[in-house]
Formats: structure tokens, sequence, C-alpha cells
């Protein structure tokens, strides 16, 4: 075969330099199946020998010069760009190629956007060559041009359709509770169905973490450690991958893994560009969840539970910290628990720098600072406060076991789950009586609106009912058996769900430790 010669070359022999654009996009929704790399191939040589060929019954002087080739790219995603078909416009506008040769028009261009771009370009240059193999497309002609964009908007029309199509499909798929093709998911075997030993150990532990203080980072932290990469990751300054914090939350917010099926719209999904939230995507049938055909590390109550705490959190990160205070309390025990006892603002954490050998050993202090609105009058060394205060909180946990059983058992999660079975009864009445004609459409979406609404309340309630049981059971001796295996996230949030506050009392320069001058203010006692 002949290769294809430089435009240098092409000019300094009299010649005709044009371009030859080859494309297959591999579109997954619409064919239902990879096409393999091999097959691939193969169709961008057809189309390569069939351009070649139409070449040979040209006038001698037309060579091609440039080889434009977007593999596996689609041309109906105005999201998309393709590189080989920008670098062959650039090309064309500046005299490179004075010509394009192509299989036919749905491979240079689906989009009427593209069409008009490559006919502005042939009509500022009307002697350029602009030929298809198919279609009968002339870029020449006013005519040719005029079917090229027909051709087009055809394409656009009928993909357009298709996607409508697929779109529904999916819906109803996702109603069956079916999975929908897709890679394997963290979590799953190969199957997609069977839970792997490891992966959903992970998640169903940091699931049930999360309502104590687990944090998002936290699994981050744990997925890195194991060695999972996420398909779409960015690369650190070292350009090792990493895995973003919307990947690892997107793994535990997902509805998948507490068995109920969800939909997201593959348009959404790609102007989201992965920032979603996707227990808003769960698909309802008569007013239920949807149960999927797999096995799910965990229960929908304990799923929502961590929802409903991950959603306090960002509700709270939204309203930012005060003013010059930074976020230091993962890092230690009391920060922000520790209070001035001169004037009662918040202590932060200070770690010891170089000069203060005297007190290195001790590693940090907690201050009252002027800077964060305090006194500035109040300093104590950090450690030996830390231990007196854990050692107290867990000799007090462990003195009232049945006290906080009690409290934990004494919350019914449950106590809306008969409404929550009216409401879908009501959903599917309402729908029964539309489809007989008895009530409007109009008037059956006021009532099935009205009803999703007090549906949404009551569940947010359910699942904080389920997120006060599972902070209360965090206080058993059971769950603090393992308390030097929590993260210090999740130390702090168990200690401030039974310590109030810690007053540091001013002592005397120099003075020794006094375990006198430490105040634990304990939360009062009171039921959920």
């Amino acid at each position: 075969m002949d290769t294809c010669v430089s435009a240098q070359r092409a000019r300094e022999y009299h010649l005709i330099p044009v371009g030859m654009y080859r494309r297959v996009s591999e579109d997954k929704a619409m064919k239902g199946r990879v096409s393999t790399w091999r097959e691939v191939e193969e169709q961008v040589k057809e189309q390569e020998d069939a351009i070649r060929a139409l070449a040979a019954v040209l006038p001698d002087d037309v060579t091609i010069v440039r080889d434009y080739c977007d593999n596996n790219t689609p041309a109906s995603d105005p999201f998309i760009v393709r590189d080989d078909f920008e670098r062959m416009l650039k090309d064309l506008e500046a005299g490179v190629i004075r010509g394009i040769l192509f299989l036919h028009s749905d491979r240079l261009a689906r989009l009427v956007y593209d069409a008009a771009r490559v006919c502005r370009v042939f009509e500022m240059n009307p002697e350029y060559i602009g030929l298809s193999v198919e279609g009968g497309v002339n870029l020449a002609t006013v005519e040719g041009r005029g079917m090229f964009v027909m051709q087009a908007t055809v394409g656009n029309m009928e993909i357009g359709n298709t996607r409508r199509r697929v779109v529904r499909t999916n819906r109803r798929v996702a109603e069956k509770g079916v999975m929908h093709g897709a890679p394997r998911p963290f979590g799953w075997d190969e199957d997609r169905r069977t839970l792997h030993d490891v992966e959903s150990k992970m998640i169903r532990e940091a699931i049930l973490a999360i309502p104590g203080g687990y944090k998002i980072a936290d699994f981050k932290r744990a997925l890195t450690e194991y060695g999972y990469v996420p398909k779409e990751t960015k690369r650190s300054r070292e350009g090792v991958r990493v895995i973003q914090h919307t990947a690892a939350e997107q793994i535990l917010m997902s509805p998948r893994v507490a068995g109920i099926r969800f939909h997201v719209p593959e348009a959404l999904r790609k102007q989201a560009e992965g920032r979603l939230w996707l227990p808003d995507f769960i698909v309802y049938k008569g007013g239920e969840p949807v149960r999927g055909d797999w096995e799910a590390p965990c229960s929908p109550d304990e799923w929502q539970a961590a929802v409903d705490e991950i959603k306090r959190r960002k509700e709270a990160n939204k309203e930012g910290l005060p003013s010059g205070k930074h976020d230091t309390t993962a890092a230690y025990f009391l920060s922000g628990i520790a209070r001035c006892g001169k004037c009662s603002s918040p202590m932060w954490s200070n770690p010891y720098t170089k000069g203060t050998s005297a007190y290195e050993k001790w590693g940090f202090r907690y201050a009252c600072l002027s800077n964060q609105g305090g006194c500035g009058g109040v300093t104590r060394v950090g450690p030996p406060i830390d231990e007196l205060v854990e050692t107290a909180f867990l000799l007090e946990t462990r003195a009232t076991l049945g006290e906080d059983v009690a409290k934990a058992d004494a919350i019914d999660e449950t106590v809306h789950d008969k409404r929550l079975d009216e409401i879908a009864q009501e959903i599917a009445d309402v729908n029964e009586r539309r489809r007989e004609k008895r009530i409007s459409t109009s008037a059956a979406l006021d009532m099935i609106e009205e009803l999703e609404g007090e549906r949404e309340k009551l569940t947010s309630k359910r699942g904080q009912l389920a997120l006060q049981k599972r902070k209360r059971a965090m206080l058993t001796p059971d769950a603090l058996a393992d308390w030097e295996g929590l993260t210090m996230t999740e130390k702090r949030t168990r200690l401030k769900a039974a310590v109030r506050a810690v007053i540091v009392h001013p002592a005397g320069r120099g003075k020794r430790f006094d375990p006198e001058l430490i105040e634990i203010v304990w939360q009062k006692n009171q039921a959920a």
C-alpha cells in the first residue's frame, strides 16, 4: 500500500494535497456490547482501503498527505472533542491540505454544528476537494454541502430517537430491579451479584462506622491501602494515580450497597462530571424503593443512617468554621472540646516547637488562643489531659451499661413504617384511578406529589431515628471493645456523645499537672 506523502513534497511536485478522515465509534448504549480492539482496527482499515480506492480514480495530481483517525470517538456527543477532526479543520483552514476524503458523511460529522464548520471552510475555498466514498457528497458544490448538512441532521435525529428509546428501556429495566451492564462495582465479584469477601466487608464496616464519626477520608485511605484504583482517576504531582474523594463517597453512598436500585440518566451523569448525590436517584415503584437482584453488604436502615450522617456533615461544612479557626479536630482528642477555665472559649491544639525543650516530650499542648477569640490566659500540656478524660469516659461508659443499652433500645425507628406503607398504597390507588380516567392526570399529579413529599419527610425522620439509635449504641461496652482500633475522629464522636465539655482551670506557673483542675462536664441524661 502507498503511504501518505508529505504536504511539502506534494507542493514541490505541484500536486493537490488532501487528507483522509476515518472514524469508528464505540457506542455501548446502542450496540449493547463492547467491540474488541481487533474488530475496531479491521473497520478503520476497511475505511482506509475504500478511501484509497476513491483516490485512485481521481486525477493523478490529487495525493493523500495526511491521515486523520478518531478511533473509538463518537461524533454525536457535543461534550466530546475529536482531536483529529479539530486538527483536520485547522489544516484545511491553513491550506496544509486542500481537501478531504471520507467514507460517509456520518463518519465526518453527526452534529449540525460540526457539519456547518466543515461547510464554512469549503465555501471559503471553492477549489477544495471534498468527496465521500458513499452517500454521493461533494463538498465543492452547493448541492453537495446541502446534502452533507441534511445527512448530518438526519443522523443526529436518529441518534436522538435511539437515545430516548434507550433511556426508556433503562428506566423499565431499573424498575424491575434488574442490573444493567457496567464494569464490576467495588464490593462485588465479577458476576456483579455475589459479594466480594474482602471488599464487601470494607463497605459494611465503613457504613456502620460513619454514624460513629468515620469519615469518607478514612475510607479513601483504606481504599488506597487496599490498592483499589477506580477507572476515572486523577494523577498526583508525582504522576501516581490517586482516588478522588467523590469516587470514595459514591461507593458508600450508592443505594446499591443497600440492595436498592437507582438510575441516573446518561446525559445527567455526563453533565455532573461525577458530582452526583446518588441517594437522590433511587427508583421507586408503587411508592416503594425497587430492590435489586444482587446481594447487599448492609441493610437499607444501616445505609440510610450513614446517608443522613453524611448529609448532616455536608450541611455543617456549608456553614463553615468560625473565621480564623482551623479544623485540627481529627488529630487531637480534645481540640474544641476543651474550654478555657477563665473565659470559657474553646481550646485548640498547639504543637510545641523548637526552643521549648522542657516541654517537647509532651508533643503538644491545649491553649486558649487570643487570635481565635480567647483570652490567651490558659495553656496546658495535652497528653495528661487526654489520658485523664479518656480513662474517665471509658469508666463512666462501662458503668452505665444498662442505661445506654436501654436508651438505644427505646428508640423505635420503625414508628413511621405503617404510614409509609399507607402512602405507597395511596400512590398506587391514585395511579389506578388515573388509568381508569376517574380523575384527570393533573389532579393525579397533585396528589402524588403531595404524597411523595410526605414520604420524603417520613423517610428522613426514619433515617434520623436510626442514626440516633446507632449513636446511642456507640456508647455500649461492646461498641467500645475495639477502642484502640478506632480512628481519632471516631473516638471524638463517641466522646462528644457523652461529654459536653472539658474545662481546663488555670494553674500557677511551674506547678505539676493537677487532675483536680480538669473538670469534665457530662451530657445531660435525656432519653432520645
